[in-house]
């Protein structure tokens, strides 16, 4: 959990993970500051891109995610609001509503659902999220990302294998044609 306390008479900024509570100083508190500036400011898009470089950084914290679902939304971008919410707790009614464009979106397929969410964090959070079940296909899209964090499309490698391959195998077919006119060239 990231948040605010004062600490020697100035504003500063804390990580509380299952091992304790940090403060946090150096680069992520400056873009923590810059993001909170940027959105005073009214400079959406930089806060936009800062925050997914720090989710990135910490996909663990649900609460970035939030916050980058707020701004897509001020943005006027429902359903990128909506993926960044739906792994939110305690939704509001808007909330739902872009979580449910952006099921739309992804033509309600938990598989595309799954894969568009981008969580890199920890699966041991999820299982102990409790999410709202205002949203039919919320349950089977955590059970995916549980059961398969980062599975790769298998028909894709196969492809890629196969490409490799070939290509080895030629340039292994030209060495020895080569190496074979080379000699009856030489003798």
């Amino acid at each position: 959990m990231i948040g605010k306390v004062f600490y020697e008479k100035k504003l500063a900024w804390y990580y509380q993970d299952k091992s304790g509570c940090f403060l946090l100083e150096g680069k992520f508190s400056k873009t923590l500051k810059r993001i909170e500036e940027d959105i005073k400011n009214d400079d959406l898009g930089k806060a936009r891109d800062r925050l997914h470089g720090l989710i990135t950084t910490f996909p663990n914290e649900l609460e970035l995610r939030k916050k980058l679902g707020d701004i897509y939304f001020e943005l006027k971008y429902p359903a990128m609001a909506g993926r960044y919410w739906y792994l939110e707790k305690n939704k509001t009614p808007e909330m739902i509503n872009a979580c449910i464009e952006f099921e739309n979106s992804m033509g309600k397929d938990i598989d595309n659902i799954a894969r568009a969410l981008k969580y890199k964090g920890d699966i041991e959070l999820l299982k102990g999220l409790e999410l709202d079940l205002a949203l039919l296909s919320i349950n089977k899209v955590k059970e995916k990302l549980v059961e398969e964090p980062d599975a790769p499309i298998e028909g894709e490698h196969n492809w890629v294998i196969f490409g490799c391959l070939s290509i080895i195998i030629l340039l292994f077919i030209f060495a020895l044609v080569g190496v074979y006119t080379f000699f009856t060239w030489i003798f």
